[in-house]
């Protein structure tokens, strides 16, 4: 089994001294190489609270977690990590030796309470008493390691023992005073006194004991008898519970609400085991009446069983209410996600930087923004733009002189991907009491964003400069001749030839300033959504026909050949302009004429595919360099595709071209393979059945009137499917709706349907596994398969061709599209139930 996931990640100081430590000098190796047992058990033991050891492997190398660490002094933490374990408890090895030798040689686990196991702590030697377990960590091949899971418990053990002593006491306290009385039998008023004198002190001594009881910071109470009877509870515990009456009752008569929660259990099971139990920040609900609303509080508490000649009579109740403590303890937690949220949000790291070891420490999130992990400043600096790191260390060494903070954009490359990221550094220098200098604390904040919003505010203004410069040199170059005319005009106003030639000077001007006006107008008014278009039923054809025509004359006068493949009238229709669709290839083929040198080749190709009609203008001339290539539809891109300007314009031509297209659900592509090897731009719209024409009866289903399909709609996004069904039924469809494909697999016998309408991207089987297997259905062979995804490249297209797909739709569907390809799919035939025409079957 190969482990995902980081085994010595957190585990506090412990998880962090295994990071750092070589542990290629040990007889383990680089953890990379270890056992996957080890990994677990050593990734178990850092994620767990309670105290947990682990001796490895025939040297016994040892590991520990944080809870465990608590446990050791100075002697062994943190010398004891990695080391042999023998050599490490060399002082009670006689104990703990054999233990871990059965263990080893597969005699099974172990379990010790309340042991004694004497342990040097802090420079002393200490009686320290423990409950603990060995485990053997095995697997096919053996015993590894042990495992051990202990608590100190010389806390309860001296409380067990004075209480027993106190017990005791007690006891023989009571013996002599009885011995006593049968010596003094005689002396009956000497025995009177003498009892009352022992009842007079047993009364004094409970008093003590319940006035010390009473005085204690923490609550107490005493149980007595299997139902657990209250005898006694001090002012802490009423406190606690809401001041309730409990004296003589049992406990699940005085705190009903408790029962189920399981306190009451584990004092069942303390009095029959007659062993302590000690649990702590468990959370309690409380009721001080059944009907007044909860309260919950965090305890720490013993169950102490009572022992009377050897048997249990009570239990000793003693504890803490903790809170104050497990409240701020959880709020921290909760600021601290938060804080670690709002860190990746803000794409923000946290970093300490120690002058004096140039040790830096990192927020967790900082892999995510910078790529890596680092622990040294030598290896940061490396990662730095040198400009940027020489700025930032004169801002630094300022910063360090006057105490104070500094700040620089600098670009950072990431070491797992080369990535460039730009990173807003603050820094502000803390110094020591006496004033030096000892870290910097500061925060590194990804504005990439910000740099490419700036860029491309700085790119955005340089093409609207241009696009002025070029409108404004577009709209004085007219002028200079219309001056010339009308000085003409002036000089000598009978001069007829003169005249003619000046008119014919200023009209030709003012028409070309009134065509850049109007391409002016035209964008502004695409843009501003002021274009309506009056949509008819358009015959190609003639689109091409009148397209051509009005740029015949700029191609003949550069001399161009331009050759045709158009489908003959009455084939090839859409819905639209007709008018804007005539300035969208009118454009198109001045764009070519103006931008191939004379003497060139333009090929119009119009062509058909399914439901699309491709439109392709293809020309030998200049290219398009791959720079220009992404923004040459944008509106402002002033690159010139070549030096000659001869034919003017403002360039505002193709990006009227994409606006236009896109007004008729279409869109627009250009392709080159550089300069000088020309350009081929290409028009895609939707393609609209032209009624009786040849090339509807060629598509196969027909039209069909008065019929609605049968529809199966497969769709895991339930909103999705059913918002799609009753557009479907408002058409006068039958839909069956399911969200698994199995389910619609089981459905479809059951259901013929005529269509069926997949999206790619179902749970369990993806949509183009269900197309394939419909396909081979007998119920579904002949049904029409309409992909709906939000797959929208051309592989995922032909992907779904391949798969059976006769048409592919990208969500949002246009649903007048999705209907009009409806309507023109006959229903198969088959003999099948009627169905009422507005029926919804739900799947």
């Amino acid at each position: 089994m190969r482990l995902t996931f980081d085994f010595l990640s957190n585990g506090g100081e412990p998880g962090a001294l295994m990071r750092a430590k070589d542990w290629s000098a040990t007889p383990l190796g680089p953890p990379e190489q270890w056992p996957t047992l080890l990994k677990s058990t050593i990734r178990l033991i850092l994620t767990s609270s309670h105290p947990m050891f682990l001796w490895w492997g025939k040297d016994l190398v040892q590991f520990y977690n944080d809870a465990y660490r608590q446990t050791m002094g100075p002697e062994r933490h943190p010398s004891a990590l990695g080391g042999c374990g023998r050599v490490c408890w060399e002082e009670i090895w006689p104990i703990i030796g054999p233990q871990i030798a059965l263990v080893m040689t597969g005699g099974g686990s172990t379990w010790h309470e309340d042991q004694l196991v004497p342990v040097t702590r802090h420079g002393k030697r200490e009686d320290v008493w423990w409950t603990y377990g060995y485990s053997p960590i095995e697997d096919h091949d053996g015993v590894h390691g042990v495992l051990v899971v202990c608590n100190d418990v010389t806390a309860q053990h001296k409380a067990k023992a004075a209480l027993e002593r106190m017990n005791l006491a007690l006891t023989e306290q009571i013996t002599q005073r009885e011995h006593a009385q049968r010596h003094e039998a005689i002396q009956t008023s000497q025995r009177l006194r003498a009892e009352q004198a022992l009842r007079e002190q047993r009364e004094a001594e409970t008093m003590r004991l319940r006035l010390l009881f009473e005085q204690a910071h923490g609550f107490m109470c005493i149980l007595r008898g299997p139902q657990h009877v209250f005898e006694f509870a001090n002012s802490a515990y009423l406190r606690l519970v809401g001041q309730r009456a409990l004296i003589g009752k049992a406990v699940r008569e005085a705190l009903p609400e408790v029962v189920g929660q399981g306190f009451v259990e584990l004092l069942d099971g303390v009095y029959a085991g007659g062993m302590p139990y000690k649990a702590g920040d468990l959370r309690i609900e409380l009721r001080a009446t059944p009907d007044s609303a909860p309260t919950h509080a965090y305890i720490d508490f013993v169950y102490q069983p009572i022992m009377e000649n050897g048997i249990v009579s009570g239990i000793f109740v003693q504890g803490f209410d903790v809170t104050d403590r497990s409240m701020a303890r959880q709020a921290l937690q909760r600021s601290e996600l938060r804080l670690k949220e709002g860190l990746k949000v803000a794409r923000m790291v946290v970093w300490d930087w120690d002058l004096d070891s140039n040790e830096v420490v990192f927020s967790d999130n900082a892999p995510e923004l910078f790529g890596a992990s680092w622990t040294n400043m030598h290896q940061v600096w490396h990662c730095f733009d040198p400009d940027d790191l020489k700025r930032m260390e004169l801002a630094r060494r300022e910063a360090l002189q006057s105490h104070g903070s500094y700040g620089d954009v600098v670009r950072l490359r990431r070491p797992d991907n080369g990535q460039v990221v730009w990173l807003q550094v603050y820094g502000t220098v803390v110094a020591d009491e006496a004033g030096n200098a000892r870290c910097i604390r500061g925060v590194s904040i990804d504005v990439g964003a910000r740099k490419r919003a700036e860029e491309s505010l700085r790119e955005a203004g340089r093409h609207k400069d241009e696009f002025l410069a070029m409108l404004s040199h577009e709209l004085r170059n007219p002028l200079a001749p219309i001056r010339s005319a009308a000085h003409l005009l002036g000089m000598a106003p009978d001069n007829i030839s003169r005249v003619k030639m000046s008119s014919v000077i200023i009209e030709r001007q003012v028409n070309h300033m009134t065509s850049l006006i109007n391409d002016l107008l035209d964008v502004s008014r695409v843009n501003t959504g002021l274009v309506v278009l009056d949509k008819e039923v358009i015959d190609l054809h003639q689109v091409v026909l009148e397209s051509v025509e009005q740029t015949q004359p700029l191609i003949s006068e550069r001399g161009h050949e331009l050759s045709r493949d158009v489908p003959a009238e009455g084939v090839v229709a859409v819905l639209g302009d007709r008018k804007r669709l005539v300035q969208v290839l009118t454009n198109l083929l001045h764009n070519a004429a103006k931008y191939t040198p004379s003497g060139g080749r333009i090929a119009l190709e119009v062509s058909h595919h399914g439901d699309t009609v491709e439109l392709h203008v293809r020309d030998n001339g200049i290219g398009v360099d791959a720079m220009l290539m992404p923004h040459i539809f944008d509106l402002f891109t002033q690159e010139k595709r070549s030096s000659d300007r001869s034919q003017g314009g403002l360039g505002l031509g193709l990006a009227l071209v994409r606006s236009l297209v896109l007004l008729h659900g279409g869109h627009v592509t250009a392709a080159s393979p550089g300069p000088g090897e020309g350009a081929t731009f290409s028009v895609y719209l939707p393609k609209h059945a032209l009624a009786g024409s040849a090339g509807a009866a060629r598509r196969g289903p027909g039209s069909h009137a008065g019929e609605g399909l049968r529809l199966m709609l497969v769709d895991d996004n339930k909103d999705a499917a059913n918002a799609m069904a009753m557009v479907l039924e408002s058409a006068g469809h039958v839909v069956m709706v399911e969200h698994d494909p199995l389910h619609a697999l089981d459905s479809v016998g059951s259901f013929a349907p005529d269509a069926c309408l997949l999206d790619i991207g179902l749970p369990g089987m993806d949509g183009n596994e269900l197309a394939r297997r419909l396909r081979a259905s007998t119920h579904a062979r002949a049904a029409t398969l309409i992909a709906v995804t939000g797959y929208g490249n051309k592989y995922d297209k032909a992907s779904a061709v391949q798969a059976g797909f006769d048409h592919y739709f990208v969500k949002p569907a246009n649903t007048a599209e999705l209907v009009g390809v409806l309507a023109r799919i006959k229903p198969v035939a088959r003999e099948r139930q009627s169905a009422p025409a507005a029926e919804r079957i739900a799947g």
